[in-house]
């Protein structure tokens, strides 16, 4: 069932608490429902959707609690429910709460159509925890029927947040959205709109500074195929600038993107001269050698951390213990290895094998340092959710850690452990990210950080390509030898599925890439080569070969037999819709495919309408440049001793990965041409005189 989280993004911070820890801040006065709640309307224009925001109310208050600065926030939301959908979207409320949020007060309550309004019970709020160790508050809410409306009303508290954001937009109308921020006069946030959504300053009232905004009508965005959805949506972000304490003589901007860079330098290069000679050990037992091939080195360097060093992927620091691992082994306390500053954390990763990412990130890149390895850390942000701004400094945004080498202008991921060197995850390439340029010594020489795109392997590094080669039996019987070969990102997900999975149940994952392959048992043999992780480095193809018995493609017609060669290249993404597009189409990188199908027609078979293999569609850019293409076509090679060959070769890439809307008609026609091949049959007939068919040839259903 989906949850409302799917269509709110929740702003929560980083312990978990549904009683109420201390009255919410009294000193100023948050939004509260109405004692008596009076049924809306419905617009007529509205009619048709499933459900629809009334209103979606957002506070959030900065406010001094003794030593420390906390951020309050009040959420309150109305939905009316107008269908069936509707209900089931929405008749279970999901908060996730992350570790150092308190929850004074959660309400929720339902009013039916003729005003009865019945209020969730506290006893009737699950909490709940899932596998990565964080809460959640479940809700069931009660009496959910057509034209209710569902209201919820939370409030939290979390260390105050220096960057953060706001999403405003759903895949339903929003009639009413009010934002306000309210903070000490001496912080000054920065913010900034996206999508459509507005910029607004602050204004200093009673010592306060204050940012409110209101805006009706915001309309839905759908879902569409080949769309980051979340970047599209209307958004505001907002960051600390500056602070005007008193006792401050300098108020100059904070939070700069050089100043990330000198924190990554700080955090990931600076060690101790034990740490060093730990590294140096540590270097040598890797194979790494001084003044050594430096891809070499680098491969080896990677291979021994990602092999070796086990990465724990969530830690409660409040009790100091290991609370989930990516791998099995005993319990261990990596705060003291990552945060005591008694310890060397390198030495102490190093000997006990483990370590949190950051200890990752801290260890890759004393190895770099160490074996002379030119690297240069960053971090970018995912780009399916947000594109970095340089012009607005919020870290909020940025997610992966990467090293990019200078002399080989290529990146590593080093928290990723199924990517090796240049594979970095795909939500980052063609985003931006902030590169520490800081020299090893810590004396830069120039900038601090640069801003880079990372830019993705071409179209040819990314291929998915097919050989393949038909037989008949005399009794027209079909089996396909075919060869599947994929590349770069083509390969990655199973490549991952290959390594990790037992050998006996290879066959399932072998399965769903020979889709001609109607059953299991229908792949009468199969091979499947360089899957391992390294291959990676050299792009080196990861190949599955099968022998397959496919009864299935080849259907009797009258006299003739229709063989349905389409099937062979795979079910393709078919965009037939007619709907006006509204998002522009976003793809997660460049790629190709080739196909080579070969047909062994019997001894005096012919094809009688080889004219239906010749599909062509292309984008062309303003250099008359094809960016995007399909095409098929094919040769025949006559053999009247052994039968022809039918060569059929099927060519098709994507060097461009972003289409506007109003380029979405010519993307189209490209990604359906496609499409019509997967479904395309060609019509055998046997030309020899007097040749009846034998009686037992099975009939095709």
């Amino acid at each position: 069932m989906k949850k409302l989280s799917i269509f709110f993004s929740l702003f929560t911070a980083a312990a978990f608490s549904v009683s109420a820890q201390k009255p919410f801040h009294n000193s100023v006065t948050y939004p509260e429902w109405a004692d008596k709640p009076v049924v809306h309307p419905v617009p007529p224009e509205y009619a048709n959707e499933p459900a629809i925001v009334l209103l979606n109310d957002i506070s959030l208050d900065y406010r001094y609690e003794g030593k420390s600065t906390n951020m309050f926030i009040t959420e309150h939301r109305i939905i009316k429910v107008l269908d069936d959908r509707g209900i089931e979207n929405f008749n279970t409320y999901d908060l996730p709460v992350f570790p150092g949020t308190r929850v004074p007060s959660i309400k929720a309550r339902t009013i039916l159509p003729n005003g009865t309004v019945r209020e969730i019970a506290q006893d009737m709020i699950l909490v709940t925890r899932n596998a990565y160790g964080y809460w959640s508050v479940i809700i069931a809410m009660e009496g959910v029927e057509k034209n209710a409306e569902i209201e919820f009303l939370t409030k939290e508290i979390v260390s105050a947040p220096l960057f953060g954001s706001q999403i405003f937009q759903f895949p339903i109308p929003v009639m009413k959205t009010h934002f306000s921020m309210s903070y000490p006069k001496e912080w000054v946030f920065q913010e900034k709109g996206y999508n459509g959504f507005p910029d607004v300053k602050d204004t200093l009232i009673k010592n306060r500074r204050h940012m409110d905004i209101t805006l009706n009508d915001i309309p839905k965005l759908r879902s569409e195929p080949n769309s980051f959805y979340e970047l599209r949506l209307m958004r505001m972000e907002y960051r600390i600038d500056h602070f005007n304490f008193e006792n401050e003589n300098n108020r100059s901007k904070r939070y700069t993107w050089n100043d990330l860079g000198r924190k990554m330098y700080d955090t990931y290069y600076k060690i101790t001269d034990k740490e060093r000679a730990a590294v140096n050990a540590y270097l040598t037992e890797l194979g790494v050698k001084p003044n050594g091939n430096e891809l070499e080195n680098l491969k080896k360097i990677e291979r021994g951390i990602k092999t070796g060093i086990v990465k724990y992927g969530f830690i409660d620091y409040d009790d100091r213990k290991q609370v989930l691992a990516t791998q099995t082994m005993r319990s261990i306390s990596l705060y003291d290895v990552a945060y005591d500053e008694q310890k060397n954390v390198l030495d102490s990763i190093i000997t006990k094998r483990a370590a949190t990412p950051d200890g990752i990130i801290k260890l890759f890149a004393a190895c770099f340092v160490q074996a002379g390895i030119n690297n240069e850390l960053g971090i970018v942000g995912n780009r399916h959710e947000s594109m970095l701004d340089p012009e607005f400094e919020n870290w909020d945004n940025l997610e992966y850690h990467l090293f990019y080498f200078p002399d080989f202008k290529k990146y590593l991921s080093p928290t990723s452990d199924y990517y090796r060197y240049p594979m970095v995850p795909e939500e980052a390439l063609s985003n931006k990210g902030v590169f520490c340029t800081i020299p090893p010594n810590g004396i830069p020489t120039g900038g601090i950080v640069e801003i880079r795109t990372i830019k993705p392997l071409s179209a040819g590094e990314n291929q998915s390509n097919i050989a393949a080669a038909v037989s008949f039996s005399n009794d027209m019987d079909a089996t396909v030898d075919v060869s599947y070969s994929f590349t770069g990102y083509q390969s990655t997900h199973l490549r991952t599925q290959l390594v990790l999975s037992p050998k006996d149940k290879q066959v399932d994952i072998v399965k769903k890439i020979v889709t001609i392959a109607e059953k299991p048992e229908n792949i009468l043999k199969y091979t499947i080569s360089n899957e391992g992780f390294d291959n990676y480095t050299s792009n080196k193809p990861l190949e599955i070969t099968a022998t397959v018995s496919t009864n299935q493609m080849v259907d009797e017609a009258g006299k003739n037999y229709l063989l349905k060669v389409g099937q062979i290249i795979g079910k393709q993404q078919e965009l037939y819709n007619e709907d006006e597009r509204m998002l522009p189409v976003d793809m997660d990188y460049p790629h190709s495919s080739n196909r080579t199908i070969t047909i062994n027609l019997p001894v005096g078979y012919k094809v009688i309408n080889p004219e239906v293999l010749r599909m062509h569609a292309d984008y062309v850019n303003r250099e008359i440049t094809p960016v995007i293409s399909f095409n098929s076509d094919y040769t025949l090679i006559p053999d009247k001793k052994k039968g022809d060959k039918l060569v059929i070769t099927v060519t098709e890439f994507y060097n461009q990965i972003h289409f506007s809307p109003n380029d979405y008609e010519r993307y189209r026609k490209v990604v359906n041409t496609a499409a019509d091949f997967s479904k395309v049959a060609i019509l055998l007939t046997n030309t020899k005189k007097g040749n009846a068919k034998q009686e037992h040839v099975l009939t095709k259903k």
